[in-house]
Parts: structure tokens; sequence; C-alpha cells
């Protein structure tokens, strides 16, 4: 098993959050708040354009790419 689970002090409302977290297939977290509602949860996004990686680059001092790297 790769996760664990925990209930914490909820930064809202002080009540009980149960929080997951797991490193597979990638860092993840969720928590939620029984008590308020209030949640929170890692998302996976959209595949960035070769155009928005490069200016990620760029603030890295990175050599832009001429195209994104595949997937296996």
């Amino acid at each position: 098993m790769s996760g664990s689970s925990l209930t914490e002090v909820c930064p809202k409302c002080g009540g009980t959050m149960y929080s997951y977290s797991d490193w597979k297939p990638h860092n993840l977290c969720t928590g939620q708040c029984l008590d308020c509602g209030y949640h929170y949860w890692t998302e996976t996004g959209r595949i960035r354009s070769i155009e928005e990686i490069n200016e990620l680059r760029a603030e890295q001092e990175l050599k832009p790419l001429k195209k994104r790297k595949s997937w296996r």
C-alpha cells in the first residue's frame, strides 16, 4: 500500500479534516472537512503546449525545446 490517511485540524473552521496522500502514479493529496465542507485535492491538468513549456523553461534559464518529449 502506497498511500496514507490521517486526520488533521481544518484550517478554515478548526473541525476535523480527513486527509489522504499517495505517491503513485504521482504525488497527490486530498482532504475534506466534514464540519464546514472545505476540501482540497491535487488536480491533474491538461498537457501544456510547446509554447507554454518553453515559456516555463525560459524562466528557469533552460534552452527551448523544438518538440515535446513523448510519453512512454
